[in-house]
């Protein structure tokens, strides 16, 4: 079975019972409690995977968590925890730099979640990735729903906005993540039934535009599920008011307009006295999602895209302003080998005007993955990546690298 990742709320599906009536024997205080625990991870699993929308890794959590063992009542019976955790041997060959290879603790993710009464959920989850993210708090949020009174929920904290769905049976993260992923602490006002979902949200982005500290970013999703027999089919669209604010653009932003500044001033041009480091507009960002299975076989597609060029000196393009965009397809096929759940899968991947954020042009990808023990995958992957043109801004070669995954859930 292939793992992936559960950053984010690491959606931890498990919540205590109520406590049964005394009368009832043994046998139906178990049966009751096996009940509700069920019930109580669906409902979860489900929620998680609604308020997240983010990343592979918030929702692809494992529905084979054992339920716990309860020796007596308690504030802990209405707690779960979960992980996960990654180590990647690779091999690399970048375009224009001599081939490496290492051995990196890539994900250490955990996660806390408790249902608080009918109405309130809180949770969190702490993430560390060797050489790109410190050890720190990744989400934390309060989610006020109870889908038997309203199919109308309520969440505030630091999340990832449901801006892409970014599904993957790879190892490595599609493109369109690498450009529209974002983290914020915002509030979402969502809703779903029968199978439709959708949401609003707003936050205070880390960009602030003209220096104003504002909440002025938001956003919007539409989600529709249908599931029939061995038939499923996913869509969904999304549109956020500044892509600028996720978690790859912002930084790229403001490395590019500090560059900008130090230029200027070096220069002893006068535009430095009125150039800001802060962008002086927002581009908007839309997405769109279809995913199919149809038996043993998987179909992902999604793209990305500003909706407009951004400004020359936040990101540039063949000397005028980008307009990044993004798209992956890919097909997966699960059967058993040796008796364990096996995944292959193989996927296209491009980006347009995004060499500014070191993406390449075009990817291939094929990857396989083996559920070795419970929880526990071994992936493999073959990537081949195409650099932009000279012309374009880039080096005009091609890169490629074999990465060999351990991932354990627990």
């Amino acid at each position: 079975m292939q793992i992936h990742s559960v950053a984010g709320a690491v959606a931890l599906v498990l919540a205590g019972a109520a406590p049964a009536v005394q009368a009832q024997s043994l046998d139906q205080r178990v049966e009751a409690l096996e009940r509700e625990n069920q019930r109580m991870r669906e409902q979860l699993a489900a929620q998680d995977e609604r308020i997240q929308g983010a990343p592979e890794r918030v929702k692809e959590l494992e529905e084979e968590l054992a339920d716990k063992q309860r020796t007596g009542g308690g504030w802990f019976e209405n707690i779960e925890i979960a992980g996960l955790v990654e180590v990647e041997a690779g091999y690399f060959e970048p375009f224009d730099a001599p081939s490496e290879s290492d051995l990196v603790l890539a994900t250490f993710e955990l996660g806390i979640l408790s249902q608080i009464g009918n109405w309130v959920e809180v949770g969190g989850s702490l993430l560390y990735e060797e050489d790109d993210t410190d050890l720190e708090v990744d989400t934390a949020y309060i989610t006020v729903y109870n889908p038997d009174v309203a199919p109308v929920f309520f969440t505030g904290g630091q999340i990832y906005v449901p801006f892409g769905v970014y599904d993957t049976n790879l190892v490595s993260d599609p493109l369109t993540l690498e450009i529209g992923e974002t983290r914020e602490t915002a509030a979402l006002l969502g809703f779903e039934y029968a199978g439709v979902g959708g949401s609003v949200y707003g936050f205070n982005g880390d960009h602030k535009l003209n220096g104003d500290n504002r909440i002025g970013s938001w956003g919007a999703n539409l989600s529709y599920a249908w599931e029939q027999d061995d038939v499923a089919v996913a869509a969904s669209a999304g549109w956020i008011n500044n892509l600028g604010d996720s978690d790859s653009l912002q930084d790229t932003l403001a490395d590019n307009r500090d560059a900008t500044l130090t230029e200027l001033i070096e220069g002893e041009d006068p535009r430095a006295d009125s150039f800001s480091t802060d962008p002086t507009d927002r581009t908007a960002g839309w997405t769109a999602n279809l995913g199919v299975a149809v038996g043993p076989v998987s179909f992902v597609g999604e793209y990305l895209s500003a909706t407009d060029s951004f400004d020359p000196d936040s990101l540039s393009y063949k000397g005028a302003g980008a307009e990044p965009s993004a798209w992956n397809l890919e097909l997966g096929y699960g059967f058993t080998v040796f008796g364990k759940e096996t995944v292959a899968a193989v996927a296209y991947q491009g980006t347009d005007e995004a060499v500014g954020l070191e993406l390449p042009k075009e990817s291939w990808l094929i990857g396989w993955s083996i559920g070795i023990f419970d929880n526990t995958a071994l992936s493999f992957e073959y990537r081949n990546d195409s650099d932009y043109s000279e012309s374009e801004g880039g080096t005009g070669d091609d890169g490629n690298s074999f990465v060999a995954q351990l991932a354990v859930e627990f």
